[in-house]
């Protein structure tokens, strides 16, 4: 792994809570992740990588980050629970981008949590239809974050939290 977003994310995701059953502690703790990510990001180059980029202002949804200079979205999900549902979602905020916007998206990174996303997403229907989407025109990866990150830091000056 060596895309610094996602090494950005990896790094933010240090801060997961582990065995917390506490709902609300645990969408706070995500909440925080993702912020974190965030910040880590638009510090890497805030000229570079627009945070929360609107797809469309009709629609009132979000690209978590755009590279504008790749033409790559960027999407997290911090819990790995429901990773599938919202890796299709944020598929299709991706096609949308591409009939709204004159720059269109050339690639879509999903990252999530590995022991979750993973079962869900590294299977037959996600594949064949990232398959499809390459052929396309829309280059779609899944990366994942994991509990024990053994990864360099996105920004070694980057603090978390």
């Amino acid at each position: 792994m060596t895309d610094p977003v996602v090494l950005a994310a990896q790094e933010a995701f240090a801060l997961r809570l582990i065995g917390n059953n506490d709902v609300s502690a645990n969408t706070k703790n995500a909440q925080a992740i993702a912020k974190a990510w965030r910040g880590i990001v638009h510090r890497l180059d805030p000229d570079r990588f627009q945070i929360e980029a609107l797809v469309s202002a009709d629609l009132d949804q979000k690209i978590d980050v755009w590279d504008q200079e790749s033409g790559t979205a960027y999407e997290f999900k911090v819990s790995g629970k429901n990773a599938a549902s919202e890796f299709y979602k944020d598929v299709v905020k991706a096609l949308i981008w591409n009939e709204k916007r004159k720059r269109r998206l050339s690639r879509l990174v999903f990252i999530t949590e590995e022991e979750w996303g993973r079962p869900f997403l590294d299977a037959p229907m996600p594949r064949a239809y990232i398959e499809y989407l390459t052929s396309q025109g829309l280059a779609v990866e899944v990366e994942y974050v994991t509990h024990q990150a053994s990864q360099p830091k996105a920004e070694e000056s980057a603090t978390v939290g």
